[in-house]
């Protein structure tokens, strides 16, 4: 409750405050809405769905994800703040040791250092993945598993510069894998590259190599890599495979971990107004590595479907449909205990800018 006062005060204060000076200043102004409303069919115990962070509440209404934000540019230097409330910071940024940081979306500020070069330092999205955290630039109305288990956010530093028309490459010192408040002395080192062919074929990598232990007697050393390859076939239809794979080893046994994710997205656009789209994935975190199964271990296909209207184009409502299957009991609820269960869901997220 508190955390949703400071919420609406700063809103409040955005608006009243800035909004007359907007028209004459270089600071932009903007704001998020997500609503939702999902039902597992496995009835989940006090109503929270196992395994994700967006759209975990089974048989409720309720708000995903709000912001409000203002970002500054001019000439070598920019800023950005983003304000945020609803279940997504709650579960992701719930084992921040400072409550305030679930509140924050992104802060940095930055410097242009080249003339092809950015700076910045604070907290930004991740830099790797082709699923975006708002469900207004998905192509389905969830994010895949892939998409939940690797950083939605990051802090540190990050240097961004374009190589080309048609190449980008990033560059981050992180304080950790999805982590604000530092959790050892070791910071963490990451790469992406972006390459677009021509208009039909890009080609994405990625990597994250860092220390994951709070323990200073033990060293968890995760190095993760991410490969995307986007192909448009045709003027109206986009398909997309995504492969992340993570190694984990551990100095105090020298036991190695290995998670995969495989997903492959495809949309359809009928109109400006309509489209479909459909993914698949496969998981196998037999080694509970990302994913911490209910049995110990997790291994996983999932299918969805999601019907998706844009009234306008900062809005959309999305239907979902998704079904789970695996090999083990990893599902659990008032049905009982299961391999499989089926989700529908559907939201609609507006943006304002």
């Amino acid at each position: 409750m508190r955390k949703t006062i400071y919420f609406i005060f700063i809103c409040v204060f955005f608006l009243k405050f800035f909004n007359a000076k907007a028209q004459e200043s270089k600071i932009k102004f903007g704001a998020y809405l997500d609503t939702y409303y999902s039902f597992d069919f496995s009835k989940p115990l006090d109503n929270q769905r196992l395994y994700v962070t967006q759209y975990d509440k089974h048989n409720e209404f309720n708000l995903s994800h709000a912001w409000v934000s203002a970002a500054y540019e001019e000439d070598k230097v920019r800023a950005s703040l983003a304000l945020q409330v609803g279940t997504y910071p709650a579960n992701n940024y719930g084992a921040e040791p400072e409550k305030l940081y679930q509140m924050v979306y992104e802060a940095y500020a930055g410097y242009q250092v080249t003339k092809k070069g950015w700076l910045d330092v604070g907290i930004f999205g991740g830099h790797f993945g082709y699923e975006s955290a708002l469900s207004l630039d998905r192509d389905l109305y969830s994010p895949a598993l892939a998409t939940e288990y690797t950083p939605y956010y990051q802090s540190g530093l990050r240097y961004t510069h374009d190589l080309s028309d048609k190449t980008q490459l990033r560059a981050v010192v992180l304080n950790g894998w999805q982590n604000i408040g530092e959790t050892n002395n070791k910071k963490s080192l990451g790469i992406a590259v972006d390459h677009t062919l021509n208009e039909s074929f890009k080609i994405s990598y990625g990597n994250y190599y860092g220390n994951e232990s709070t323990n200073s007697n033990m060293d968890l050393m995760r190095f993760h890599n991410n490969l995307i390859l986007e192909a448009k076939p045709l003027k109206n239809w986009k398909i997309a495979g995504v492969l992340d794979y993570t190694t984990q080893s551990n100095s105090a046994t020298d036991k190695n971990l290995h998670t995969s994710f495989i997903t492959v997205i495809s949309k359809y656009t009928f109109s400006e107004k309509w489209s479909v789209a459909g993914r698949y994935e496969n998981i196998n975190d037999k080694d509970d590595l990302l994913i911490n199964g209910i049995t110990g271990q997790f291994a996983m296909n999932v299918i969805s479907l999601s019907v998706n209207y844009y009234p306008t184009e900062n809005a959309a409502f999305k239907l979902e449909a998704k079904t789970y299957k695996g090999p083990y009991n990893n599902f659990a609820g008032e049905e009982g205990v299961g391999a499989g269960l089926l989700v529908l869901g559907a939201g609609m997220a507006i943006r304002l800018n």
